[in-house]
C-alpha cells in the first residue's frame, strides 16, 4: 500500500491487476484526486500507465 503522498512522478508498482496494469508492473504517479487528510486504503491516485492514465486505489499501488 502506498505510504504518504509522494510527489508527482514517482515510480509505483501495481500490487494487483487494474484495468490493463497487472501485478507488478510500474507505472508514474500523477497524484491524489483531492487531498486526503487521513490515510485510508481506499483514497484515490491517478497512475500514468503505457500512456493512459488509470485511477487506483492506495492499496493497488505501492513505491517502486
Amino acid at each position: 500500500m502506498l505510504n504518504n503522498e509522494p510527489p508527482p512522478g514517482t515510480k509505483v508498482r501495481f500490487l494487483r491487476e487494474v484495468r490493463k496494469a497487472r501485478a507488478n508492473n510500474i507505472g508514474s504517479l500523477r497524484g491524489p484526486l483531492r487531498k486526503y487528510l487521513v490515510e485510508t486504503a481506499d483514497d484515490q491516485f491517478e497512475v500514468e500507465f503505457e500512456g493512459e492514465r488509470i485511477t487506483v486505489r492506495r492499496s493497488d499501488i505501492e513505491e517502486a
